[in-house]
């Protein structure tokens, strides 16, 4: 018989989230033990899923999974052109058990895989000639005092023979918490909501004894941004887990409501927790007062300006396309994009002098109208704000201008006690639909809404494969760029919506920058820029002129600049400063500071000139001094993720790059009007 044991050991590591006082993490690493020798014969039965459980030992080192007799296993073997599949049981309770006896089934070769719980497994993917278990995290798991919902307790174990022994290791990471107050006795349920997906349907690679999950997406696959746990004893003092899948959390919530859900409590956590698989993040003891709440408020100050200007930066956030049940997830969502925004210089420098407000506003329907591309409607969706888009150029999305600027109008603070008017205060929309899309439209008061819907899965963008041959080069005199040189220079990003949203807002709207991309077939003529000369100029990142004199960011050019920038010791990412041909749109004729940036394919980099561009934005709005280049380098931090960093997308272990995000174009340059 097969024989299966498990255990994992404990080490402490430090971190707290920002807004609830918890203990540290505490990550939970497996370790095998070797199994007990035994006469290995594989049989079939097909008993009933029953369950697992973990417990912590008598000193608290590690914990043990112990099987019960009776729990149900899915084996996986190749049987000369095939694999054939069978549920096994185990015929005693401990952390070593057998399998019961059945009939035996001969797998041949490539070894055996098993998962448990055998309701788990959902089958056997082929992705680019590599091999997948399909594998299922439930969404709805049971409260276990002092355990994990045995369905929810997904492991894997992999045995090169038929002979060897089954060392399961977990599949998932746990996170575990206890309770007080007295609003406990009335709580039926807590809703775990993150960004990232942690539940559903998942890849399991077979290329490795590790239990590594494929990221990204997959079509078909059902997957849940959302773990509700349910029981109806929950209780002050007792540890509770919530199994999810490894993944990167960008921000999550955690819900507790009574039965029927009209009365909540709720946490926000910001920032971002990695979460390996076979870990325990111990999240401390969670207060939930002695009542529920009163309703929650119309808005959100998620960000308070500390840096003592004048007056503080103001952004707002406004929902589009969810529906009064979704807005809990809207700002979930809200804060991921925001954090995200915050976390790119120079905007993560100069954070301190921002107030950030997220308003709500439900709609009657979840999702925004779909169009023919030329803005006429084809699939109509009653969202608040009217956010419509469609076709392939994504350039006819919108929202009601009119809705979208009375409403922050009527709900900003900074608005209502007359502090700032509605042109210093950009709009960021976030749209409750999976479509790819994203535009902002500005005008030249320096007016601008952004719009950005929460698109599904890991997106890629790259840079043209098409180029000036030279800085000066004339119209048709082009040269193409090597897969190899965007490999060397890193000059394609893969992320996800919030890369879109920090290239539209940050970028376009906030930062009034305008695109450095451009289109193989569109040469523009040179010549003057006629944003530049607006009340609040816009799109300076991009010069009609080549030469280093007449560009916007001569200053950077000089020789004097130049050995201030080399005496930080940051040489490589300064040299990346020159004058480089193609930008707004056009391959020739338009140039810009950088080879690359987020400005070409959405990465959270900022070229030099940008961040100085964006800089002196939040001086103008804070009411503050422009800032010299002295006081601006003293500050700046020019390290690009993609290229100084070399790991752009953080993966937790036990979570492979398999999967190949979805290639996107870049989105349509910003809008732009007389004025509103």
């Amino acid at each position: 018989m097969f024989s299966c044991s498990k255990e994992v050991s404990v080490e402490a590591t430090e971190g707290e989230t920002p807004e609830i006082q918890v203990a540290p993490w505490i990550p939970v690493e497996y370790k095998e033990v070797e199994a007990l020798p035994g006469n290995h014969i594989l049989t079939a039965g097909f008993g009933d899923d029953t369950k697992s459980h973990l417990v912590m030992n008598g000193t608290g080192t590690h914990a043990d999974i112990l099987f019960d007799s009776g729990d149900s296993f899915k084996m996986m073997g190749y049987t000369t052109d095939y694999y054939q599949t069978a549920n096994y049981s185990t015929s005693q309770t401990g952390a070593k058990v057998d399998f019961s006896t059945g009939t035996t089934i001969d797998y041949t070769e490539n070894g055996l895989h098993c998962v448990y719980p055998a309701s788990a497994f959902q089958g056997l993917t082929f992705i680019v000639s590599e091999e997948y278990i399909r594998v299922g995290i439930p969404s709805a798991q049971t409260a276990v005092a002092n355990g994990v919902d045995p369905k929810a307790n997904l492991s894997y174990a992999q045995a090169a023979s038929q002979s060897a022994d089954l060392h399961f290791k977990n599949a998932v990471s746990l996170i575990k918490f206890r309770l007080s107050g007295a609003v406990i006795s009335q709580v039926k349920s807590i809703s775990f909501k993150s960004v990232s997906k942690i539940a559903g349907d998942f890849l399991l690679s077979l290329a490795s004894s590790n239990p590594a999950f494929a990221s990204g997406t997959y079509d078909g696959l059902n997957n849940s941004r959302e773990v509700v746990l349910s029981g109806d004893d929950f209780a002050e003092g007792v540890d509770y887990y919530i199994a999810l899948a490894p993944c990167n959390l960008d921000g999550f919530t955690m819900t507790f409501s009574n039965s029927d859900g009209t009365k909540k409590v709720k946490k926000v956590f910001n920032g971002s927790l990695l979460l390996n698989r076979s870990t325990i993040t111990d999240f401390g003891t969670i207060a939930l007062g002695d009542s529920f709440p009163a309703a929650e408020p119309a808005l959100t100050p998620y960000m308070s300006a500390t840096a003592g200007a004048s007056k503080a930066v103001t952004i707002c956030v406004i929902p589009d396309g969810f529906r009064e049940s979704e807005l809990d997830d809207y700002e979930l969502q809200a804060k991921s994009g925001i954090d995200a925004l915050f976390n790119t210089e120079p905007y993560k420098t100069y954070k301190n002098y921002f107030n950030v407000w997220i308003l709500k506003k439900a709609s009657n329907e979840s999702g925004a109208n779909k169009t023919d591309g030329s803005g006429n409607i084809t699939e109509a969706h009653d969202c608040y704000f009217q956010s419509k888009w469609g076709g392939a150029s994504y350039s006819d999305m919108s929202a009601n201008e009119n809705r979208v600027y009375s409403f922050v109008e009527d709900n900003c603070p900074d608005l209502l006690n007359g502090s700032h008017t509605i042109s210093e205060v950009p709009i960021l929309i976030i749209i409750n639909d999976s479509r790819y899309g994203g535009i902002a439209h500005s005008s030249g008061s320096g007016k601008t809404y952004c719009m950005v819907p929460i698109t599904s899965g890991t997106l890629s963008w790259s840079y043209p494969d098409t180029e000036a041959a030279s800085v000066d080069a004339t119209p048709s005199n082009t040269r193409a760029v090597s897969s190899e040189e965007k490999e060397t220079y890193g000059l394609k990003n893969s992320g996800t919506w919030r890369n879109t949203l920090v290239h539209e807002f940050g970028g376009h709207s906030f930062g009034r920058l305008l695109d450095e991309y451009w289109y193989s077939s569109y040469y523009g003529s040179g010549g003057e820029i006629s944003s530049h000369n607006w009340t609040v100029p816009f799109g300076l990142n991009i010069s009609g002129t080549r030469t280093n004199e007449d560009t916007p960011w001569s200053a950077l050019l000089t020789a004097a600049n130049k050995d201030k920038m080399t005496a930080t010791g940051k040489t490589t990412q300064y040299s990346r400063i020159g004058v480089f041909q193609g930008g707004q749109v056009s391959m020739f004729n338009r140039w810009r500071s950088e080879r690359i940036s987020c400005m070409i394919d959405n990465r959270f980099y900022f070229s030099t000139w940008q961040r100085w561009l964006i800089v002196n934005r939040i001086m103008t709005l804070a009411g503050a001094a422009a800032v010299d280049f002295d006081t601006f380098l003293a500050h700046d931090v020019p390290e690009d993720p993609v290229r100084d960093s070399g790991t752009p997308v953080m993966l937790p272990d036990g979570l492979v790059n398999s999967i190949p995000p979805v290639p996107v174009p870049m989105l349509p340059p910003p809008v732009f009007h007389e004025d509103w």
